[in-house]
């Protein structure tokens, strides 16, 4: 009976995972994000673009479940239009490095939320394509706020996954064309997946 209790404990202090992130902890890992986005499948109008980016991450916990961090961001960007003269191809290659602060809110056994502000910048490199026509290359850089609702799940004590489908943003856009400004919402169009490896503070 004893030795079945001892397995039993053994178990259950090896399954069981605390809900809490500490302060002082650290998370290091990334994410994967990646977009499709279709107006009218052929015709006139015809316009569908895509992309796709690689984020790495480190946070560190300033508070219990409150994450200060930053995220590089590498991307490729695609889109067509069906024009008059015909198709127009734009090909981007995003770099950029943004700060963000994450709140997590445990929930049920391993589940749960989480709320991130992010502010960052980019650089990005254009190149457009009409049929006999080569545009060269045109250079822009940013500046965004985003605000991203998210789920976590702890596969085990130290390994975590992360994943959203969008959030509210605002942005500034600067290039040889010009600048502007823009502010909105989008969700089920942008989707970022990822994976963290929890560091816990040492403890003395």
């Amino acid at each position: 009976m004893k030795k079945i209790l001892l397995i039993l404990f053994c178990f259950y202090t090896l399954t069981s995972i605390s809900q809490d992130f500490h302060k002082y902890d650290k998370l290091f890992g990334g994410s994967f994000s990646f977009s499709v986005f279709n107006i009218n499948n052929n015709g006139p109008g015809y316009y569908s673009s895509g992309n796709v980016g690689i984020l790495p991450a480190y946070s560190w916990f300033v508070k219990n479940n409150l994450a200060l961090g930053i995220r590089g961001n590498v991307s490729y960007l695609r889109s067509e239009q069906e024009m008059a003269p015909g198709e127009r191809t734009t090909t981007s290659f995003v770099t950029g490095l943004s700060v963000f602060l994450k709140k997590y809110k445990p929930l049920k056994e391993k589940f749960g939320v989480s709320f991130e502000n992010e502010l960052g910048g980019y650089y990005q490199v254009n190149r457009e394509k009409i049929p006999s026509t080569t545009y060269p290359k045109a250079e822009s850089y940013g500046l965004s706020y985003r605000f991203t609702p998210g789920v976590f799940y702890r596969f085990s004590e130290r390994f975590m996954g992360e994943g959203n489908i969008g959030g509210v943003y605002a942005s500034f856009y600067g290039g040889q064309g010009g600048h502007s400004y823009g502010i909105g919402a989008s969700f089920l169009q942008y989707f970022t997946l990822g994976i963290n490896y929890l560091i816990e503070k040492k403890k003395t």
